[in-house]
């Protein structure tokens, strides 16, 4: 087994022997039960066996809002114009859209990634800076191993653990779905308006799932690169966990605020949400594109593994 395996085993140790990292699992795991819990709630007071009526209607009201309203300009037009189709279809295909299925369970777990996120980065704030903190790093830096490699057995094993996260909460929210609404729902399409012709697509509900974790991949990416830069510049690890949630949790707030000025495009959490880019959904700014966006993220990757690396490997641990 070669010297960076070795180290990877032993953050992994780290990491899973400890009892906070099994109550942060333990409450993914109950978030994801409380949320199931409260879409099945809410779907019982729901009134679900006259939707064929109330989408009749609702084509009727749509039907009359564009023979009548001489106002509506064409994406108005479009948008109801589609309702009407998607209804139709429903009604043609006898699907109840507001019937839940296992996979409103698991397009709603996206929403959860934000706290794998939060659990991640207290995990990478502390990777570092408890070393220092506690002493044991004189303890790593004594074996033939070297600081690089040290560091990159910690960013490896911190990632291995946001991953990890991650499969749970996809996982339990797919069983969460499945024990409610029953196993049947796995083959169901997904049914969308092309914005091309207008027509009627249907597409595979897993895909679509696993794209959205994928963008929630790349925002969890950069938000644990960050907190383990930050985790490389202090030795309290209060400070550097509460640096990183902070710069986190304001971020965002900041970047909707600033955003009349062109600048802020350039900022990461401008960036960081690469959801802005989907059919429906508009940038931060007009002049924003995907590509633009990724060319950003990369240049922020590569700027924090630097510097978490530079402060790391030049750091004095005399004192």
């Amino acid at each position: 087994m070669s010297s960076l395996s070795k180290l990877i085993q032993n953050e992994n140790m780290k990491i899973y022997r400890r009892p906070r990292t099994w109550v942060m699992i333990g409450f993914l795991l109950l978030t994801v039960a409380l949320l199931s819990g409260i879409m099945k709630w809410d779907e019982s007071k729901m009134d679900l066996n006259n939707w064929e009526q109330a989408l009749s209607q609702e084509n009727e009201q749509f039907q009359q809002e564009l023979t009548s309203n001489k106002e509506l300009d064409a994406q108005q037009t479009t948008y109801l114009s589609n309702q009407i189709k998607l209804n139709q279809y429903y009604l043609d295909s006898g699907i109840n859209p507001n019937d839940l299925s296992l996979w409103d369970h698991v397009n709603s777990s996206v929403n959860l990634t934000m706290l794998v996120t939060l659990l991640t980065v207290i995990i990478a704030a502390d990777m570092i800076a408890a070393e220092f903190s506690w002493g044991t790093i004189k303890l790593l830096l004594v074996g033939p191993a070297s600081r690089t490699k040290i560091m990159a057995s910690k960013y490896i094993a911190t990632m291995g653990f946001a991953l990890l996260l991650l499969v749970i909460c996809f996982a339990a929210a797919f069983a969460a779905g499945g024990i409610l609404e029953g196993f049947n729902s796995v083959s169901q399409p997904l049914v969308t308006i092309d914005a091309a012709d207008s027509s009627i697509q249907e597409s595979s509900m897993i895909v679509n799932a696993l794209q959205k974790y994928g963008f929630a991949v790349i925002s969890l990416i950069m938000y644990v690169t960050m907190a383990f830069m930050i985790s490389a510049a202090f030795r309290s690890t209060s400070m550097a966990i509460a640096f990183s949630l902070l710069f986190m949790l304001v971020g965002n707030t900041l970047t909707a605020i600033l955003s009349s000025y062109s600048w802020v495009k350039y900022l990461l959490f401008a960036n960081i949400d690469l959801t802005q880019y989907l059919d429906g959904a508009e940038p931060l700014r007009p002049e924003m594109t995907l590509s633009f966006s990724i060319l950003i993220l990369v240049a922020y990757y590569a700027l924090f593994q630097f510097t978490a690396w530079l402060l790391f490997t030049k750091r004095d641990v005399a004192a």
